[in-house]
């Protein structure tokens, strides 16, 4: 009898243990489940949100300016005039594999000088000056701190970054923008997909004053 009772709840705490291990599996698989059903459909909407926005946004530059957004719904594309140029405005979002970049890019109707890169200053900069790399200097001691520039032709830089322009880069150096002249090819670009109208005008105003500046007869 002893031996039966033994047996018997050895073989209750047994299939005690496989219901626990049962549930557990349960457990696991309504997770995965939950996950399936809310976190990717969330993900979605929300990306899809984004897009919305961003091309919303671009309606109303287009609007404002007499010109018209292209492109698909996930890739719009605003083009509109802007002293005989046309300006091609593009903003992606970041993934695993690309940074996110708002980027207004124009042809100009004559090849610059010289090429011109004008970078926000970074650890990767810094520590490359570090290394021996070397920048170009205007003399605005802020200035010079907050941003890299890269051209073989130092006069050319020091004649386009006027006061105007230094200012209205020193005015976005949390925007992080990047500027890049090469030939007839100029961008003006941020690091992130812009959200409001403003930072749109405030971007534009840049390129704008970059084009005014590369087109004055001096150049």
């Amino acid at each position: 009898m002893k031996q039966w009772d033994t047996d018997y709840l050895l073989i209750r705490e047994m299939m005690r243990e496989q219901r626990w291990s049962e549930m557990a599996v349960d457990w696991s698989l309504v997770l995965v489940i939950c996950v399936i059903i809310v976190i990717f459909p969330l993900i979605i909407v929300l990306s899809l949100r984004q897009y919305r926005t961003m091309r919303n946004l671009m309606e109303q530059q287009a609007m404002k300016r007499g010109g018209t957004v292209t492109g698909s719904y996930l890739v719009p594309v605003l083009k509109f005039p802007y002293r005989n140029l046309s300006i091609v405005v593009t903003s992606v979002p970041g993934s695993k594999y690309r940074q996110a970049k708002t980027e207004a890019s124009m042809a100009l109707q004559k090849p610059a000088s010289a090429n011109l890169t004008i970078v926000k200053e970074s650890v990767g900069t810094r520590l490359g000056k570090a290394l021996g790399a070397t920048d170009v200097q205007i003399g605005n001691d802020e200035f010079d701190r907050e941003f890299l520039i890269k051209t073989q032709e130092e006069t050319f830089a020091r004649n386009v970054l006027n006061v105007t322009l230094q200012q209205k880069l020193l005015e976005m150096r949390q925007q992080k923008p990047r500027i890049c002249l090469e030939g007839t090819w100029l961008a003006v670009a941020v690091p992130r997909v812009i959200q409001t109208e403003e930072e749109y005008d405030q971007l534009f105003d840049l390129a704008f004053a970059i084009v005014d500046r590369i087109q004055e007869p001096t150049f």
